[in-house]
């Protein structure tokens, strides 16, 4: 059995059914059929273009059942990956053989499930996407760091620190109130993070927000975000009415209204999603 022939025997034993993944990729996507595309994709099978070392098949040809043989030197694949204008490089995989000679991809194929793959990625920064049935109507390309995240297993640090946020999350909705007045609050820190993290001049926290109405907390730190709340604004009190600090719903907008010198920033709070449902 020569190289060729293996490959065809590979072909035919390997049973890989992407149709319905096929089915989602020739209509327009959706968010609710992107999540479906997305998990289906996790789970499946492809087909990715690959180049065999030339020893990958060495003592094969003539072997019995039961021999075992070690070929000498590397042994494995080279990606035939896809090189953008931009120099970036995409990994191509294909949901069926006959999609990737219908590309016009001549070249053998090694199928992977997309764990393995990912596996596989995490150990390189070589690529920065995965490309699905690149050359066709069908192509749908994923970020390398959306693809690795599909498969990301959290420490038990992290599981510990989601469940500590989900706690916290509980009690921001449970036992905020209202301001029922106009006030004032105030952020200090090392780096300028509120306009950094701004997109067209609103910063919208992704984590609940510790902020103070001392005027003087934090003075020794550069910068100054001052906060302003209008009345009925919702926030979780800490600390006493004299110096009242308080925590602000991740998602809560703050949109920049002015800059008064270099190291201070007045901020307006408008929407606050978390409170909506």
């Amino acid at each position: 059995m020569d190289k060729k022939d293996l490959e065809n025997v590979i072909k035919e034993t390997t049973l890989v059914d992407n149709s319905q993944l096929e089915e989602l990729m020739s209509k327009e996507l959706t968010v609710e059929s992107q999540n479906e595309f997305l998990r289906l994709f996790k789970d499946s099978q492809l087909f990715m273009p690959v180049t065999w070392s030339e020893n990958m098949f060495e003592g094969i040809e003539n072997a019995k059942e039961g021999d075992i043989f070690e070929p000498e030197g590397r042994v494995g694949f080279d990606i035939n990956y896809l090189t953008g204008e931009n120099g970036t490089k995409a990994v191509p995989l294909f949901t069926s053989s006959e999609i990737m000679e219908k590309a016009g991809v001549q070249s053998s194929a090694n199928i992977l499930f997309m764990s393995d793959l990912a596996d596989m990625l995490k150990q390189t920064d070589r690529y920065s996407a995965v490309a699905v049935n690149p050359f066709t109507k069908m192509e749908i390309d994923i970020p390398m760091d959306v693809f690795l995240n599909l498969f990301y297993k959290p420490t038990e640090e992290e599981i510990k620190a989601i469940e500590a946020l989900d706690k916290v999350l509980k009690i921001i909705k449970k036992h905020s109130i209202e301001l029922d007045e106009n006030s004032t609050f105030f952020l200090r820190s090392d780096e300028n993070i509120m306009v950094d993290a701004a997109v067209d001049g609103v910063f919208t926290p992704q984590l609940p927000l510790y902020v103070s109405s001392n005027p003087h907390q934090g003075e020794d730190l550069k910068y100054t975000n001052i906060l302003l709340m209008p009345k009925s604004k919702k926030f979780l009190p800490l600390g006493s009415e004299e110096e009242l600090d308080i925590i602000i719903a991740p998602g809560t907008e703050f949109k920049l209204e002015d800059v008064l010198d270099e190291t201070q920033n007045l901020w307006m709070c408008g929407n606050q999603p978390f409170f909506d449902d």
